[in-house]
This record gives structure tokens, sequence and C-alpha cells, in this order.
């Protein structure tokens, strides 16, 4: 997927509760707050990197570069 089709694809969920999975493996969920040109600023509720799940009480912002995204999954 281009960074192009990534972007418009976090635009149109903005305030919507997703996971977003890196290249890196690292997947993450939370609320998307804000999309600028090249970042996706995640509210994170938690994130799993390989066999272990970080949540945290205090959700934090994360700012994610549209470059390293591979999907974009809607929780309802």
């Amino acid at each position: 997927m281009s960074a192009v089709s990534m972007y418009k694809q976090c635009k149109r969920n903005v305030g919507r509760n997703v996971r977003i999975k890196a290249k890196n493996g690292n997947t993450y969920t939370g609320k998307i707050v804000k999309v600028t040109g090249k970042k996706v600023y995640l509210k994170v509720t938690s994130v799993r990197s390989g066999n272990k799940v970080h949540t945290s009480f205090f959700p934090f912002l994360l700012p994610l570069v549209l470059f390293d995204l591979l999907a974009v999954t809607l929780l309802i």
C-alpha cells in the first residue's frame, strides 16, 4: 500500500479506534487523533511487540510515520 493511499485511509478514520501494524512487526491499538503529511498521531491504549503486550492506564500520543505502516484495521 502506498503512502498516499495510507494517508487517505488514516484521514478518513480520524477519531476512530484502530489497530495499526508497522513494518517492524509492532501492533498499536488506539484512536487516531491527527494525521499530517508524513505522520499519524495515535492515542495509544496498547502496544504489542512480538509476544509481549503493553497496556497503559494513561493513554499517550504516539506519532507513527506513514511509510512504516503496513495496515490499518478498524475496531468497532
